[in-house]
């Protein structure tokens, strides 16, 4: 990884609902450097929650029955801890990045639902979400198929296994943008 300001992080998680005070089942993590032209990724953080207190919608529920085992086996993989251990364990991580941008594939859902979450407070600044969407629309003009990430050996709704392909469709993009790629 190079400097820190060149550092950023890509989250995912995984709910048992779509509103902002869903249930986080899983929050996947990754450090990425945009600069980089060999991938990127550097730390990594991956924890699986205990649903207790917020909202589980049963259409998600039955959403989550249709997904592959090995999808649903990542949400018991690490086991499962408590929401205030995961809380403090996902803040711990973001801080420690001295990142000053977190990115997530939908600031509108990823970030708000961690948003509401943390009770408003975050572990970053509004100002520091950055939206893996616009990335995406530009890589469709440049021809950097998202789809083409999806061919690789992780599990497609693993938390962590999305964050980094996400991170690493953005170096793709970003790089592609920079006549990099």
């Amino acid at each position: 990884m190079s400097k820190a300001n060149n550092i950023h992080v890509m989250v995912d998680i995984e709910t048992l609902g779509t509103e902002n005070d869903a249930s986080i089942l899983s929050i996947g993590a990754c450090e990425f450097d945009m600069n980089s032209m060999d991938g990127g990724i550097g730390r990594t953080f991956e924890v699986n929650i205990k649903p207790d207190g917020r909202v589980i919608d049963p259409k998600t529920v039955r959403w989550w029955l249709q997904q592959s085992k090995e999808a649903q086996n990542k949400l018991f993989k690490p086991e499962p801890i408590d929401q205030k251990d995961a809380r403090r364990e996902f803040l711990n991580f973001v801080r420690s990045t001295m990142s000053k941008n977190i990115w997530a594939n939908g600031a509108s859902f990823d970030l708000c639902i961690l948003n509401d979450w943390y009770g408003g407070h975050p572990p970053w600044r509004y100002s520091e979400e950055r939206c893996m969407r616009s990335f995406r629309w530009l890589g469709y003009q440049l021809g950097v198929s998202y789809n083409d990430f999806f061919k690789s050996e992780s599990v497609q709704h693993g938390a962590l296994d999305d964050a980094i392909r996400q991170a690493k469709y953005v170096i793709a993009v970003y790089n592609k943008a920079r006549g990099n790629g």
